[in-house]
């Protein structure tokens, strides 16, 4: 695998620069990611949220139309702990770069116009409450991270984006939009000389912009719920159900977490993917027909796996998911083991080289890595020369004292 040519940059200010060589692509991709999220420490849950939104607002308008009339898309995303503003064309890269930082660096709070955006993020939040996966996500986040900023929805409650305030999203803003916090990617063919020029003209507009001072640092604690197995009534026909497990011992491994997430992500699938003794065995009793959906995520609030799958006998499905995982891997099938590792290590180095002909996915993944100090060019050597019982040692402690919950959605009256 070809590595992409990747030039970074650090200002006095602190704030950093990344460009992505891609040689041949006529888009170019530019994005300033913050390091700040929904489960950070907010006066309400739903502030990154919505300070995400109204910073395309400012006094001329919504300043999302300036990038349209130059044939630009834009757009942004607010994660666990992250807020990503993005937009990407095909020329004009100077006049991007300096209307993304005018997007990001000149807030405008008014009480009108974050009165006027209070409905459009309840009736974001309410779209997403009718569909049952949200039921089950959401219950289970409560399970395992309580009222925490982490076990609400990225966009808060009903009553919390009702509080919002344009003091609020200032104060927010002013805390955490620092220079320290944030950095600057850039991806697709860009000659030696526009690199130059365009860090030039990053280091001007990150003065001007952004405030040189210390981030703000608040003392995190990893929330904690009450674990258990809940049933929702279900106004659908939907058999879904969702299993967390809290990782109190999720840690880097070989000085990644990425490493460590994509780890639990292999040996998760390989007890409980469609190719597995297990699912076979589900299919074969009539308990599951379609795969079940594993993701590992690591947040600075706490680290969870969740897994989501449909069963009209959700219930014994759960418990036989939960037997599967107190397995430890050397009793299970050797051969069977090695040979999906294998292959799971090689699925592993495709997705990255494939992920490199895909501009916006890169560049978004390299700037999520930076700000976390990681490299997933790096983890995929290291994954592929990674023995199969050093992964499995590296499993067993990260599932060590791991907890267990589920929901499922249920005709009837709600367990208690």
């Amino acid at each position: 695998m070809r590595v992409p040519q990747i030039i970074k940059r650090k200002y006095d200010s602190g704030f950093e620069a990344e460009f992505v060589l891609r040689p041949n692509f006529n888009q170019r991709f530019f994005g300033i990611i913050v390091d700040f999220g929904s489960s950070d420490p907010q006066r309400h849950a739903g502030t990154a949220h919505f300070l995400e939104h109204k910073l395309f607002a400012k006094e001329s308008g919504d300043l999302s139309h300036e990038f349209e009339k130059i044939g630009a898309d834009v757009n942004a995303f607010t994660s666990f702990n992250e807020t990503m503003f993005y937009c990407s064309g095909i020329s004009n890269n100077q006049t991007l770069i300096k209307l993304l930082f005018r997007l990001v660096g000149e807030p405008y709070f008014t009480e009108k116009n974050v009165a006027q955006e209070e409905p459009i993020i309840q009736q974001e939040l309410a779209m997403y409450q009718d569909e049952p996966n949200w039921a089950v996500n959401n219950t289970l986040m409560k399970q395992m991270f309580g009222d925490s900023n982490l076990g609400i929805d990225v966009a808060g409650t009903k009553e919390t984006i009702a509080a919002i305030t344009a003091q609020d999203l200032l104060e927010c803003y002013q805390q955490n939009y620092v220079a320290s916090k944030m950095h600057f990617i850039a991806c697709g063919d860009f000659s030696d000389y526009q690199v130059k020029t365009l860090l030039r003209l990053v280091g001007k507009l990150s003065e001007q912009y952004f405030k040189k001072q210390a981030a703000n640092k608040c003392k995190i604690v990893c929330a904690k719920g009450q674990l258990q197995s809940k049933v929702l009534v279900n106004k659908s026909e939907s058999n879904l159900f969702g299993i967390g497990l809290r990782l109190p011992n999720f840690k880097k491994v070989l000085s990644s977490r990425d490493l460590s997430q994509i780890m639990l992500e292999i040996m998760l699938e390989s007890k409980l993917s469609v190719t597995s003794p297990w699912f076979e065995r589900m299919r074969k009793h009539n308990l599951l027909s379609n795969s079940l959906q594993i993701s590992v995520n690591y947040t600075r609030e706490g680290n969870f796996a969740t897994i989501f799958g449909i069963s009209g006998q959700s219930k014994m499905v759960i418990q036989e998911i939960k037997d599967e995982l107190n397995k430890p891997l050397q009793a299970l099938d050797r051969v069977y083991l090695h040979k999906f590792y294998n292959l799971k290590k090689k699925e592993w180095l495709a997705q990255t080289i494939r992920s490199l002909d895909d501009l916006p996915y890169l560049a978004v993944e390299c700037a999520e890595e930076s700000l976390d100090g990681e490299n997933s060019f790096e983890n995929i050597q290291k994954l592929q020369l990674l023995s199969f019982d050093d992964f499995a040692s590296y499993c067993a402690s990260l599932m060590k004292d791991y907890q267990f919950c589920a929901v499922r959605l249920e005709k009837g009256e709600a367990e208690q």
